[in-house]
């Protein structure tokens, strides 16, 4: 007897109507990217009012994705700030590149491995996979496994850039291995499966802020805040490194010196919270 369930008709005529939709979704906007082009049209706020929608069953390399992107080229001619803010979400949402994530926490748990944190807990695994999760994209997830590996290891930023490239490398000239992926997929939502490689931009992007975290390179605890302050990406990983920091229930016994600490801390993050930042 055969017991595999029958999939009810209703559910692929369902699923049929949805399909529909976005394809007649899709060409409309097609169509109005075409228009905004011709007419010069910059009123992004009524042209986010059609386009927004692509976004809701955007599949990665889709012909969806392709017009999005040329409405994004569209916006790239009157403010190219906006277009690559854009970019860089739609790169972020659509996973290019979380590869780089799995390799900075993959490099973190190496680099720090036997490091114990002020409770006597794994370093890894209570305090950078903590900071790591709480980024919002993939770039303050990478600097936030890796903030502490110049300033705690043996190790300088441009070996960990390059030590980061190395891993990318290896993935890319290895597209079937996905062994990697499975070993963190329980604590990395973000699953891959097509890798974008790194801008020149982006890489750079990613060493100011790791040398900003380093608060070795300031002379004081004040002058090391004021510097992180100057950059938006050190600002996120350090208000989520500070927000792990002041979790006092990580130390079993904690004394007064913590207590001093925990409120410098505090007082560290609300002025972080102050920058005058979009989106912070």
């Amino acid at each position: 007897m055969d017991e595999t369930k029958t999939f009810p008709q209703e559910m692929y005529d369902m699923f049929g109507r949805i399909a529909e939709q976005n394809d007649s979704q899709l060409r409309l906007c097609k169509t109005l990217v075409a228009g905004f082009k011709a007419t010069g049209e910059t009123d992004i706020k009524y042209m986010d009012s059609y386009m927004d929608s692509l976004l809701d069953f955007m599949d990665p390399e889709s012909d969806t994705e392709q017009v999005y992107r040329d409405f994004i080229s569209h916006i790239a001619t009157f403010d190219p700030k906006e277009a690559k803010e854009r970019l860089d979400y739609l790169d972020d949402r659509l996973g290019y590149k979380s590869h780089l994530v799995y390799a900075a926490a993959m490099l973190a748990k190496q680099l720090h491995s036997g490091q114990k944190d002020k409770g006597g807990n794994d370093y890894f695994t209570s305090h950078l996979l903590q900071v790591g999760k709480s980024g919002l994209d993939w770039k303050e997830k990478v600097v936030g496994f890796l903030h502490d590996a110049a300033e705690d290891t043996d190790i300088d930023v441009p070996t960990i850039i390059a030590r980061l490239k190395e891993q990318e490398n290896i993935w890319l000239n290895n597209p079937e291995d996905r062994s990697w992926v499975d070993e963190w997929m329980d604590i990395i939502d973000d699953y891959p499966e097509i890798i974008h490689t790194l801008t020149d931009d982006e890489w750079n992007e990613i060493a100011t802020a790791l040398n900003l975290l380093n608060h070795h390179l300031s002379p004081t605890r004040e002058e090391y805040i004021a510097k992180i302050k100057t950059n938006r990406l050190a600002v996120r990983v350090k208000m989520h490194d500070l927000e792990n920091n002041m979790d006092i229930s990580r130390i079993p016994n904690p004394t007064d010196k913590d207590f001093a600490r925990l409120e410098r801390y505090k007082k560290e993050y609300q002025e972080l919270a102050e920058v005058n930042y979009p989106d912070l």
